[in-house]
Parts: structure tokens; sequence; C-alpha cells
């Protein structure tokens, strides 16, 4: 067989073959029945996302009044629908780093943002790491985003240099005049100390 007949029965089977090829994907693919089987939100969750506003990874960062760095993260927010001036989030995550070098991070499940008094509360699982060493547990922190300044209305426990402890609340504030900055336990104080060697 000479190479030019080849090639002219090449150009007529190779079309052919791949005619047969297509064919055979559309008669053996299977039929949907149900267009709608395959869009993966229900109606009712379609009107729901279209009725709430939600922002994902949110993040603010700022400088308060006293010179103290801030940052806030959250994995979503979304706006009250009452008053703008609030919002919620989930999953948030806030650091301060101090004037005076020393920081703070705080990670809670839930936090309220209130623009109106500048002030964030965290809430479900606060964890609070300070650079002086400490590692504190609470229920609820409220921070108070202009002056730096943290609350821990409930009962606190945790971890130090000096121990264990446990403490009705707890306030970190920096000092106006110096600026170092202090933390702060109140409302019975219960201290385990554990002196390191």
């Amino acid at each position: 067989m000479t190479y030019s007949r080849l090639v002219a029965i090449l150009k007529v089977a190779l079309p052919l073959l791949a005619l047969g090829l297509l064919s055979t994907l559309f008669l053996v693919s299977h039929r949907i029945t149900d267009s709608t089987a395959s869009i993966p939100f229900a109606e009712l969750d379609l009107a729901q996302r279209a009725r709430e506003q939600q922002i994902t990874a949110p993040f603010f960062s700022g400088r308060t009044n006293a010179g103290h760095l801030i940052a806030f993260s959250a994995e979503s927010a979304r706006p009250d629908p009452d008053d703008p001036a609030r919002s919620s989030a989930t999953k948030m995550d806030a650091r301060i780093d101090f004037s005076d070098g020393s920081q703070i991070t705080i990670a809670s499940e839930t936090a309220a943002i209130d623009n109106n008094t500048h002030t964030a509360t965290l809430e479900g699982g606060v964890l609070i790491i300070s650079s002086a060493g400490y590692d504190i547990q609470t229920s609820v922190m409220i921070a108070h985003m202009r002056e730096g300044r943290l609350i821990a209305p409930e009962k606190v426990s945790g971890t130090g240099p000096g121990g264990t402890f446990e403490a009705g609340s707890m306030e970190v504030r920096s000092d106006d005049s110096g600026g170092e900055t202090t933390l702060f336990f109140s409302d019975g104080v219960k201290l385990i100390y554990a002196p390191v060697d």
C-alpha cells in the first residue's frame, strides 16, 4: 500500500471513528429527568441569603487615642437589620499592640460590634493570651476600641508567671502617665502559687 493511498483511507476512517465515539457518548450518558436536582441551594436558602447581607473574612485595624495598634478579623460578619451601627461576627480574633511594647491576642466564637459606643463584645470561649505570660479564659470580654481597654466582667481563670488563678473579673488598661499596660484582677482573686525552678 502506497503512502498516498494510506493517507486517503485515514482521511475517511478517522472522522468516521470520531463520529462513532461521539454517538456512543450520547447513547451511554444518563438522561437528567429533574433539572432542579443539580442546583445545590434550595429556594428557601436562596431567599434567606438574599435577605441577609454577609461579609466573608472582614478585617479592621486602627490606632487608639493612646497610640495602641488594634486589629480585628473574623470568619464572617453581618449587619443588624434594625440598627446599621451594630453588627455581629463569628470566629473573631483581635490583637492589641500596646505602646509600651506588650501585646494581647483574643479569640472568641462570636462578637457583637457597636459603632455608637466603639465597643466589641466577644463571647463564647474567650481566650486571652498576653505577652506578659498570661493565658486566660472567660465567657465575655468587652473591648473598648478607642481606648484599647479590655474588661472581662465575669469569672476569669488561667495561668500566669506566678501559677494558676481565678478571679471574679479582670481589666486590662494602660497607665495614662507612663503608658505601662497592666492586668487588674478583682472580685475574689484566688492564686495557686507555683514557683519557677
